[in-house]
Protein backbone atom coordinates (compact mmCIF):
# COMPACT_ATOMS: atom_id res chain seq x y z
CA UNK A 1 0.00 0.00 0.00
CA UNK A 2 1.40 3.38 -1.02
CA UNK A 3 1.96 5.94 1.73
CA UNK A 4 2.30 9.69 1.40
CA UNK A 5 4.00 12.24 3.63
CA UNK A 6 2.76 15.73 4.50
CA UNK A 7 4.54 17.33 1.52
CA UNK A 8 2.90 14.90 -0.89
CA UNK A 9 -0.52 15.62 0.65
CA UNK A 10 0.11 19.35 0.33
CA UNK A 11 1.10 18.93 -3.32
CA UNK A 12 -2.09 16.99 -4.07
CA UNK A 13 -4.22 19.65 -2.37
CA UNK A 14 -2.51 22.41 -4.36
CA UNK A 15 -2.98 20.42 -7.57
CA UNK A 16 -6.70 20.00 -6.93
CA UNK A 17 -6.97 23.72 -6.16
CA UNK A 18 -5.25 24.56 -9.46
CA UNK A 19 -7.51 22.18 -11.41
CA UNK A 20 -10.59 23.84 -9.92
CA UNK A 21 -9.19 27.30 -10.72
CA UNK A 22 -8.94 26.41 -14.40
CA UNK A 23 -12.71 25.81 -14.53
CA UNK A 24 -13.67 28.89 -12.50
CA UNK A 25 -12.55 32.36 -13.66
CA UNK A 26 -10.38 34.15 -11.07
CA UNK A 27 -12.25 36.46 -8.72
CA UNK A 28 -9.17 38.28 -7.40
CA UNK A 29 -6.37 40.23 -9.06
CA UNK A 30 -3.14 40.87 -7.17
CA UNK A 31 -1.59 44.21 -8.10
CA UNK A 32 2.17 43.85 -7.70
CA UNK A 33 3.81 47.28 -7.67
CA UNK A 34 7.46 47.10 -8.77
CA UNK A 35 10.40 49.39 -8.18
CA UNK A 36 13.68 47.71 -7.33
CA UNK A 37 14.41 44.40 -5.55
CA UNK A 38 14.30 42.38 -8.80
CA UNK A 39 15.26 39.05 -7.24
CA UNK A 40 12.46 39.41 -4.69
CA UNK A 41 10.05 39.81 -7.60
CA UNK A 42 11.18 36.46 -8.98
CA UNK A 43 10.89 34.88 -5.54
CA UNK A 44 7.32 36.22 -5.15
CA UNK A 45 6.25 34.84 -8.53
CA UNK A 46 8.14 31.57 -8.10
CA UNK A 47 6.25 30.97 -4.86
CA UNK A 48 2.87 31.89 -6.38
CA UNK A 49 3.59 29.55 -9.29
CA UNK A 50 4.74 26.79 -6.93
CA UNK A 51 1.53 27.16 -4.90
CA UNK A 52 -0.59 27.29 -8.12
CA UNK A 53 -2.48 30.30 -6.84
CA UNK A 54 -5.85 30.74 -8.56
CA UNK A 55 -5.56 34.51 -8.90
CA UNK A 56 -4.60 36.95 -11.62
CA UNK A 57 -1.41 38.93 -11.21
CA UNK A 58 -1.05 42.39 -12.71
CA UNK A 59 2.57 43.55 -12.52
CA UNK A 60 2.89 47.34 -12.68
CA UNK A 61 6.60 47.97 -13.29
CA UNK A 62 7.81 51.43 -12.35
CA UNK A 63 11.47 50.62 -12.98
CA UNK A 64 11.63 48.29 -15.98
CA UNK A 65 15.18 46.96 -16.41
CA UNK A 66 16.52 43.91 -18.20
CA UNK A 67 16.97 41.07 -17.57
CA UNK A 68 13.99 41.12 -15.20
CA UNK A 69 11.74 42.88 -17.71
CA UNK A 70 12.68 40.30 -20.35
CA UNK A 71 11.59 37.51 -18.01
CA UNK A 72 8.33 39.22 -17.07
CA UNK A 73 7.41 39.91 -20.68
CA UNK A 74 7.64 36.13 -21.23
CA UNK A 75 6.18 35.24 -17.85
CA UNK A 76 4.13 32.31 -19.13
CA UNK A 77 7.33 30.49 -20.06
CA UNK A 78 8.73 30.88 -16.54
CA UNK A 79 5.56 30.73 -14.42
CA UNK A 80 3.08 28.54 -16.33
CA UNK A 81 0.78 27.85 -13.36
CA UNK A 82 -0.37 31.43 -12.78
CA UNK A 83 -2.09 34.14 -14.83
CA UNK A 84 0.27 37.13 -15.25
CA UNK A 85 -0.11 40.44 -17.08
CA UNK A 86 2.97 42.63 -17.22
CA UNK A 87 2.74 46.39 -17.86
CA UNK A 88 5.71 48.73 -18.19
CA UNK A 89 5.21 52.22 -16.82
CA UNK A 90 7.46 55.29 -16.85
CA UNK A 91 10.01 55.14 -14.05
CA UNK A 92 8.63 56.03 -10.62
CA UNK A 93 10.85 59.09 -10.34
CA UNK A 94 8.20 61.00 -8.38
CA UNK A 95 5.23 60.23 -6.17
CA UNK A 96 2.88 61.73 -8.75
CA UNK A 97 4.06 59.18 -11.31
CA UNK A 98 3.60 56.41 -8.74
CA UNK A 99 0.03 57.55 -7.99
CA UNK A 100 -0.81 57.73 -11.69
CA UNK A 101 0.58 54.25 -12.21
CA UNK A 102 -1.48 52.86 -9.35
CA UNK A 103 -4.75 54.30 -10.60
CA UNK A 104 -4.11 53.25 -14.20
CA UNK A 105 -3.24 49.71 -13.15
CA UNK A 106 -6.35 49.36 -10.99
CA UNK A 107 -8.51 50.55 -13.88
CA UNK A 108 -7.15 47.63 -15.95
CA UNK A 109 -8.45 45.03 -13.46
CA UNK A 110 -11.61 43.18 -14.52
CA UNK A 111 -12.04 40.75 -11.61
CA UNK A 112 -14.55 41.69 -8.90
CA UNK A 113 -11.86 41.86 -6.22
CA UNK A 114 -8.37 43.37 -6.07
CA UNK A 115 -5.57 43.75 -3.54
CA UNK A 116 -2.10 45.25 -3.34
CA UNK A 117 1.09 43.27 -2.70
CA UNK A 118 4.80 43.98 -2.33
CA UNK A 119 7.42 41.81 -3.99
CA UNK A 120 9.36 41.01 -0.79
CA UNK A 121 6.33 39.31 0.79
CA UNK A 122 4.27 36.14 0.26
CA UNK A 123 0.57 35.49 -0.31
CA UNK A 124 -1.49 32.81 1.43
CA UNK A 125 -4.40 31.70 -0.74
CA UNK A 126 -6.55 30.09 1.96
CA UNK A 127 -6.93 33.33 3.91
CA UNK A 128 -7.62 35.37 0.78
CA UNK A 129 -10.34 32.93 -0.26
CA UNK A 130 -11.98 33.41 3.16
CA UNK A 131 -11.92 37.18 2.63
CA UNK A 132 -13.58 36.90 -0.78
CA UNK A 133 -16.21 34.52 0.56
CA UNK A 134 -17.03 37.03 3.30
CA UNK A 135 -17.39 39.85 0.77
CA UNK A 136 -19.60 37.66 -1.41
CA UNK A 137 -21.97 37.20 1.53
CA UNK A 138 -21.81 40.82 2.82
CA UNK A 139 -22.36 43.37 0.02
CA UNK A 140 -22.30 46.26 2.51
CA UNK A 141 -18.59 45.68 3.20
CA UNK A 142 -16.05 47.46 1.00
CA UNK A 143 -13.08 45.32 2.02
CA UNK A 144 -12.09 42.35 4.12
CA UNK A 145 -8.64 41.95 5.54
CA UNK A 146 -6.87 38.88 6.86
CA UNK A 147 -4.14 38.42 9.39
CA UNK A 148 -0.79 39.84 8.25
CA UNK A 149 1.89 37.59 9.68
CA UNK A 150 5.56 38.46 9.95
CA UNK A 151 8.70 36.42 9.31
CA UNK A 152 12.43 36.94 9.03
CA UNK A 153 15.17 34.95 7.35
CA UNK A 154 18.50 33.90 8.83
CA UNK A 155 21.33 34.55 6.38
CA UNK A 156 25.09 34.63 7.03
CA UNK A 157 26.82 37.95 6.48
CA UNK A 158 28.37 36.74 3.23
CA UNK A 159 25.30 34.91 1.92
CA UNK A 160 25.28 35.45 -1.88
CA UNK A 161 21.49 35.96 -1.96
CA UNK A 162 21.34 38.16 1.13
CA UNK A 163 17.91 38.07 2.77
CA UNK A 164 16.33 36.50 -0.30
CA UNK A 165 16.70 32.94 0.99
CA UNK A 166 17.48 31.06 4.16
CA UNK A 167 15.76 29.33 7.09
CA UNK A 168 12.98 31.20 8.84
CA UNK A 169 14.28 32.65 12.11
CA UNK A 170 11.19 34.52 13.31
CA UNK A 171 7.43 34.00 13.01
CA UNK A 172 4.87 36.48 14.32
CA UNK A 173 1.09 36.06 14.30
CA UNK A 174 0.95 39.81 13.63
CA UNK A 175 3.64 41.62 11.66
CA UNK A 176 3.00 44.74 13.75
CA UNK A 177 1.94 44.09 17.37
CA UNK A 178 -0.56 46.99 17.39
CA UNK A 179 -2.17 45.94 14.10
CA UNK A 180 -5.29 44.46 15.65
CA UNK A 181 -8.21 42.92 13.81
CA UNK A 182 -11.48 44.81 13.84
CA UNK A 183 -14.99 44.89 12.45
CA UNK A 184 -15.98 48.46 11.61
CA UNK A 185 -19.68 47.90 11.03
CA UNK A 186 -21.32 51.10 12.25
CA UNK A 187 -24.07 52.51 10.04
CA UNK A 188 -22.36 55.91 10.39
CA UNK A 189 -19.49 56.65 7.99
CA UNK A 190 -17.98 59.13 10.47
CA UNK A 191 -17.98 56.56 13.27
CA UNK A 192 -16.32 53.99 11.00
CA UNK A 193 -13.63 56.52 10.06
CA UNK A 194 -12.95 57.40 13.70
CA UNK A 195 -12.79 53.74 14.71
CA UNK A 196 -10.59 52.59 11.84
CA UNK A 197 -8.39 55.51 10.83
CA UNK A 198 -5.28 54.10 12.55
CA UNK A 199 -5.53 50.56 11.19
CA UNK A 200 -2.80 49.36 8.84
CA UNK A 201 -4.24 46.01 7.74
CA UNK A 202 -6.64 47.58 5.22
CA UNK A 203 -3.72 48.55 2.95
CA UNK A 204 -3.30 44.83 2.16
CA UNK A 205 -6.99 43.89 2.37
CA UNK A 206 -9.13 42.36 -0.37
CA UNK A 207 -11.21 45.18 -1.89
CA UNK A 208 -14.06 45.46 -4.31
CA UNK A 209 -12.13 46.56 -7.38
CA UNK A 210 -14.11 49.68 -8.22
CA UNK A 211 -13.74 51.01 -4.69
CA UNK A 212 -9.97 50.49 -4.59
CA UNK A 213 -9.65 52.22 -7.98
CA UNK A 214 -11.72 55.15 -6.69
CA UNK A 215 -9.48 55.52 -3.62
CA UNK A 216 -6.31 55.66 -5.72
CA UNK A 217 -7.89 58.06 -8.20
CA UNK A 218 -8.41 60.44 -5.30
CA UNK A 219 -4.86 59.83 -4.06
CA UNK A 220 -3.68 60.90 -7.52
CA UNK A 221 -5.87 64.01 -7.36
CA UNK A 222 -4.73 65.03 -3.88
CA UNK A 223 -1.06 64.18 -4.53
CA UNK A 224 0.25 63.94 -0.95
CA UNK A 225 4.00 64.34 -0.57
CA UNK A 226 4.11 61.72 2.21
CA UNK A 227 3.38 58.01 1.80
CA UNK A 228 2.40 57.92 5.48
CA UNK A 229 -0.43 60.32 4.66
CA UNK A 230 -1.38 58.15 1.68
CA UNK A 231 -1.79 55.14 3.96
CA UNK A 232 -3.94 57.13 6.41
CA UNK A 233 -6.07 58.49 3.57
CA UNK A 234 -6.59 55.02 2.09
CA UNK A 235 -7.65 53.66 5.49
CA UNK A 236 -10.10 56.50 6.15
CA UNK A 237 -11.52 56.66 2.63
CA UNK A 238 -12.24 52.93 2.71
CA UNK A 239 -14.31 53.44 5.86
CA UNK A 240 -16.46 56.04 4.09
CA UNK A 241 -17.22 53.64 1.23
CA UNK A 242 -18.67 50.87 3.40
CA UNK A 243 -18.09 48.60 6.33
CA UNK A 244 -14.70 46.94 6.76
CA UNK A 245 -13.49 43.87 8.60
CA UNK A 246 -10.28 42.01 9.35
CA UNK A 247 -10.56 38.29 10.08
CA UNK A 248 -8.27 37.24 12.97
CA UNK A 249 -8.78 33.52 12.30
CA UNK A 250 -6.83 33.36 9.02
CA UNK A 251 -3.53 34.56 7.53
CA UNK A 252 -3.63 35.88 3.98
CA UNK A 253 -0.36 37.78 3.79
CA UNK A 254 3.18 37.17 5.06
CA UNK A 255 5.45 40.23 5.41
CA UNK A 256 9.21 39.88 5.70
CA UNK A 257 11.05 41.93 8.29
CA UNK A 258 14.00 44.18 7.41
CA UNK A 259 13.60 44.12 3.60
CA UNK A 260 11.63 47.31 2.96
CA UNK A 261 13.38 50.01 0.94
CA UNK A 262 13.83 52.14 4.04
CA UNK A 263 15.65 49.33 5.83
CA UNK A 264 18.31 48.55 3.24
CA UNK A 265 20.79 50.97 4.82
CA UNK A 266 21.16 48.71 7.86
CA UNK A 267 22.42 45.78 5.83
CA UNK A 268 24.74 47.82 3.65
CA UNK A 269 26.24 49.95 6.41
CA UNK A 270 25.26 53.19 4.65
CA UNK A 271 23.85 56.17 6.50
CA UNK A 272 20.26 56.14 7.71
CA UNK A 273 17.46 57.50 5.54
CA UNK A 274 16.36 61.08 6.04
CA UNK A 275 14.66 61.60 9.37
CA UNK A 276 10.96 62.36 9.55
CA UNK A 277 11.41 66.05 10.39
CA UNK A 278 13.64 66.48 7.32
CA UNK A 279 10.69 65.61 5.10
CA UNK A 280 8.22 67.53 7.27
CA UNK A 281 10.15 70.77 6.78
CA UNK A 282 10.59 70.32 3.04
CA UNK A 283 7.08 69.18 2.06
CA UNK A 284 3.68 70.74 2.55
CA UNK A 285 2.67 68.20 5.18
CA UNK A 286 0.16 70.50 6.86
CA UNK A 287 -1.44 71.44 3.55
CA UNK A 288 -1.67 67.81 2.46
CA UNK A 289 -3.06 66.82 5.84
CA UNK A 290 -5.74 69.53 5.67
CA UNK A 291 -6.81 68.49 2.18
CA UNK A 292 -7.17 64.88 3.29
CA UNK A 293 -9.17 65.77 6.40
CA UNK A 294 -11.45 68.04 4.39
CA UNK A 295 -12.06 65.35 1.77
CA UNK A 296 -12.81 62.63 4.33
CA UNK A 297 -14.98 64.87 6.53
CA UNK A 298 -16.95 66.19 3.57
CA UNK A 299 -17.73 62.70 2.29
CA UNK A 300 -18.65 61.40 5.76
CA UNK A 301 -20.88 64.41 6.47
CA UNK A 302 -22.70 63.94 3.15
CA UNK A 303 -23.32 60.24 3.85
CA UNK A 304 -24.43 60.78 7.46
CA UNK A 305 -26.23 64.09 6.85
CA UNK A 306 -24.08 65.42 9.69
CA UNK A 307 -22.16 68.57 10.53
CA UNK A 308 -18.99 68.77 8.48
CA UNK A 309 -17.12 71.09 10.90
CA UNK A 310 -17.94 68.81 13.82
CA UNK A 311 -16.84 65.67 11.96
CA UNK A 312 -13.70 67.44 10.76
CA UNK A 313 -12.73 68.37 14.32
CA UNK A 314 -13.22 64.80 15.53
CA UNK A 315 -11.21 63.34 12.63
CA UNK A 316 -8.38 65.80 13.26
CA UNK A 317 -8.18 64.74 16.90
CA UNK A 318 -8.20 61.07 15.88
CA UNK A 319 -5.32 61.72 13.50
CA UNK A 320 -3.48 63.57 16.27
CA UNK A 321 -3.38 60.34 18.27
CA UNK A 322 -1.78 58.58 15.28
CA UNK A 323 0.72 61.42 14.75
CA UNK A 324 1.77 61.44 18.41
CA UNK A 325 2.62 57.75 18.11
CA UNK A 326 4.69 58.43 14.98
CA UNK A 327 6.65 61.15 16.77
CA UNK A 328 7.26 58.97 19.82
CA UNK A 329 8.55 56.18 17.61
CA UNK A 330 10.87 58.61 15.83
CA UNK A 331 12.01 60.77 18.74
CA UNK A 332 11.13 59.01 22.00
CA UNK A 333 13.72 57.93 24.56
CA UNK A 334 14.49 54.56 22.97
CA UNK A 335 14.63 56.14 19.50
CA UNK A 336 17.69 58.20 20.45
CA UNK A 337 19.57 55.14 21.66
CA UNK A 338 18.52 53.19 18.57
CA UNK A 339 19.74 55.94 16.23
CA UNK A 340 23.11 56.17 17.96
CA UNK A 341 23.66 52.43 17.67
CA UNK A 342 22.64 52.50 14.02
CA UNK A 343 25.01 55.35 13.26
CA UNK A 344 28.03 53.92 15.10
CA UNK A 345 27.59 50.17 14.59
CA UNK A 346 25.20 49.37 11.73
CA UNK A 347 26.79 45.93 11.43
CA UNK A 348 25.66 45.16 14.97
CA UNK A 349 22.06 46.12 14.20
CA UNK A 350 22.13 43.92 11.11
CA UNK A 351 23.47 40.97 13.10
CA UNK A 352 21.00 41.39 15.96
CA UNK A 353 17.97 41.68 13.73
CA UNK A 354 18.78 39.48 10.78
CA UNK A 355 21.92 37.44 11.05
CA UNK A 356 21.55 35.83 14.45
CA UNK A 357 19.94 32.37 14.39
CA UNK A 358 16.99 32.44 16.79
CA UNK A 359 15.96 29.16 18.41
CA UNK A 360 12.85 30.87 19.82
CA UNK A 361 11.24 30.53 16.38
CA UNK A 362 10.10 27.05 17.43
CA UNK A 363 7.94 28.54 20.17
CA UNK A 364 6.80 31.39 17.93
CA UNK A 365 5.38 28.91 15.44
CA UNK A 366 3.39 27.24 18.20
CA UNK A 367 2.20 30.61 19.49
CA UNK A 368 1.00 31.68 16.02
CA UNK A 369 -1.08 28.52 15.61
CA UNK A 370 -2.44 28.96 19.11
CA UNK A 371 -3.52 32.53 18.32
CA UNK A 372 -5.24 31.39 15.13
CA UNK A 373 -7.07 28.66 17.00
CA UNK A 374 -8.03 31.05 19.81
CA UNK A 375 -9.53 33.43 17.26
CA UNK A 376 -11.69 30.76 15.64
CA UNK A 377 -9.53 29.01 13.04
CA UNK A 378 -11.02 25.66 12.01
CA UNK A 379 -8.99 22.42 11.86
CA UNK A 380 -9.41 22.43 8.08
CA UNK A 381 -7.96 25.92 7.82
CA UNK A 382 -5.08 25.09 10.15
CA UNK A 383 -4.14 22.20 7.88
CA UNK A 384 -4.02 24.55 4.90
CA UNK A 385 -2.09 27.10 6.96
CA UNK A 386 0.55 24.45 7.70
CA UNK A 387 0.75 23.53 4.01
CA UNK A 388 1.16 27.17 2.97
CA UNK A 389 3.90 27.83 5.49
CA UNK A 390 5.68 24.66 4.35
CA UNK A 391 5.56 25.89 0.74
CA UNK A 392 7.06 29.25 1.75
CA UNK A 393 9.85 27.46 3.60
CA UNK A 394 10.50 25.22 0.63
CA UNK A 395 11.03 28.28 -1.56
CA UNK A 396 13.29 29.93 1.03
CA UNK A 397 15.47 26.91 1.83
CA UNK A 398 15.16 24.45 -1.06
CA UNK A 399 17.30 24.12 -4.14
CA UNK A 400 14.45 24.64 -6.61
CA UNK A 401 14.38 28.45 -6.37
CA UNK A 402 18.17 28.72 -6.44
CA UNK A 403 18.22 26.49 -9.50
CA UNK A 404 15.53 28.65 -11.09
CA UNK A 405 17.67 31.76 -10.65
CA UNK A 406 20.71 30.05 -12.12
CA UNK A 407 18.70 28.98 -15.15
CA UNK A 408 17.08 32.32 -15.93
CA UNK A 409 19.95 34.50 -17.11
CA UNK A 410 23.61 34.95 -16.22
CA UNK A 411 22.91 38.66 -15.82
CA UNK A 412 20.61 37.95 -12.91
CA UNK A 413 23.65 37.15 -10.80
CA UNK A 414 24.63 40.79 -11.09
CA UNK A 415 21.35 41.99 -9.56
CA UNK A 416 21.40 42.81 -5.86
CA UNK A 417 18.75 41.14 -3.75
Amino acid sequence: METRGPKADATMRNTRLFEVSQAVPPRLTILLRLKGRPLFTLRFLFHANRARMPFRFLIADGEARPPLSDILENARDYFPNIDITYVRYPDDTSLSRFYTKMHDALCRITTPYAMLADNDDFLAAAGLECAMNFLDAHPDYVCCGTGIAGFSVHAPLRAPLGLLAGPISKVAYRYAPNDLAGDYNSSSAAERVLAGLRNTWSYYAVFRTGDLALIWNEVSELGPASLQLVERFCAMRAMTLGKARSDPAVIGYWRQYWTSSGSHWEASGNTAPREWVHHLLRNDFNGDFSKIIERISGVAAAIDSGSEPEIQARVREGCAVWLRRVLINCYGGMAGLRDRVRARAPWLVAWLKRRRRRTSVIFERVAARRELRRNGATPEYLARYADELATIEEVLTGQAFRGFLDGCSPALKQLAA
